[in-house]
């Protein structure tokens, strides 16, 4: 983020607008991105939507495309974040963990349909935020793993642990593109409620139980 000139204005000091004016991309980029598409998403569209001129895009971001990754970040972000309060307050059993996990992930990248469009769809459309989704999917391997050796020693090496999540979590995020784009003959409850299972099958055979 660039140096920032200047005083207050309105009681508000320089770098608080700043940070409003980069809020304002942000929302605007997903509003974008997330109903009309990533091609339609430039400079003029976003700072369009913003109410912003394209000066203010350009001392916050160098393109469309690192706008785009940071939403993609901040998005992962507050996956994880849910996650992690859903696991601090499920029940005693790796199920009850397991099931909470799997809702809230699925909660925070389909609840906003724009989300949904931008982290399924249109992300696929980028070569930087195709790799930037995979590194988010391996901090969320490792995020997952965290979460299983909390439960105790695995009967599983550490290896088969690490493809087992990648396995698991790369395949629910596929899943969704499915159900994204209406090729599973199942609502997302359903989704949900059988993927949860396959996740216990899994945990099973690498901790010897579900409790």
């Amino acid at each position: 983020m660039p140096a920032v000139k200047g005083g207050s204005y309105g009681g508000v000091s320089a770098l608080d607008r700043l940070h409003d004016r980069r809020r304002r991309l942000l929302d605007a980029g997903l509003e974008v991105i997330g109903t009309e598409g990533l091609a339609a998403a430039t400079v003029r569209a976003v700072c369009r939507e913003a109410g912003l001129s394209s000066r203010f895009f350009y001392e916050s971001f160098p393109s469309v495309e690192q706008l785009a990754v940071t939403l993609i970040d901040e998005i992962f972000e507050r996956a994880t974040a849910a996650v992690l309060a859903a696991v601090a307050n499920a029940g005693p059993t790796a199920s009850d963990r397991n099931r909470v996990t799997i809702e809230a992930f699925v909660r925070e990248l389909t609840g906003d349909p724009r989300v949904a469009r931008f982290t399924l769809m249109e992300a696929l459309g980028s070569e930087a935020l195709t790799r930037r989704r995979l590194a988010l999917v391996h901090s969320a391997v490792a995020v997952a793993i965290d979460q299983k050796r909390s439960m105790g020693p695995a009967r599983k090496s550490g290896p088969y642990r690490e493809v087992a999540a990648m396995v698991l979590i790369g395949g629910l995020i596929e899943l969704l593109i499915l159900w994204i784009h209406g090729e599973i003959d199942s609502d997302l409850p359903q989704i949900v409620e059988n993927y949860a299972q396959l996740v216990d099958d899994v945990s099973e055979t690498i901790h010897g139980d579900s409790a």
